[in-house]
């Protein structure tokens, strides 16, 4: 990744040509996957930070202008650090406005089941993870487990391979286990 080629440059900015595309991905993922997991980012948010710096490329390419003082590595390597940077504010804990309760005012001493209690605090935490995967990812995982279509129809129904869907069950789930382990004891 010390050069870039102004011919491939040049035929990336045809969102349709997919040998270049190809190429350029060959070429550059594996350096902007090690750029991101230099930031401190897991495995899989790397990979789908990855997948966002595609996307932004293809709407952006456009803009990139080689001149003898900037080169396209600086410019990717801006793009990458933002996207980073992006990400890790989206995950940022929010502090909750005391409004934010109000409809919690009821009645104190009201009995709330154990059922209830889980599938109140199931639907607020999936509420909280539907945005830390892209919703591709995250649309597979729910209509193969909440939903409980068969992994086969959902990777139909959403035009991606059934390994997808399962990869996006098993990802979407361990974060949940990760997020929902101090109350297992519970």
């Amino acid at each position: 990744m010390h050069t870039t080629s102004l011919t491939l440059l040049d035929r990336l900015r045809s969102p349709r040509d997919g040998d270049a595309w190809n190429r350029f991905v060959h070429l550059y993922s594996a350096g902007m996957y090690s750029w991101v997991r230099g930031h401190g980012f897991r495995h899989d948010d790397a990979a789908d930070l990855v997948q966002d710096v595609f996307t932004t490329l293809v709407q952006k390419l456009q803009d990139f202008e080689h001149t003898r003082g900037g080169s396209f590595r600086a410019w990717l390597w801006t793009v990458t650090r933002n996207k980073c940077r992006e990400y890790a504010r989206r995950r940022r804990p929010v502090p909750v406005p005391e409004e934010a309760f109000a409809d919690l005012a009821g009645d104190a001493g009201g009995d709330v089941s154990a059922e209830e209690f889980r599938r109140e605090l199931m639907r607020r935490v999936a509420a909280v993870l539907e945005s830390e995967f892209p919703p591709t990812v995250w649309r597979a995982f729910w209509a193969h487990v909440v939903e409980e279509k068969p992994a086969s129809l959902v990777a139909t129904e959403q035009g991606i391979n059934i390994w997808a869907v399962y990869t996006a069950k098993a990802r979407v789930l361990a974060r949940l286990n990760e997020e929902l382990a101090d109350l297992a004891e519970d």
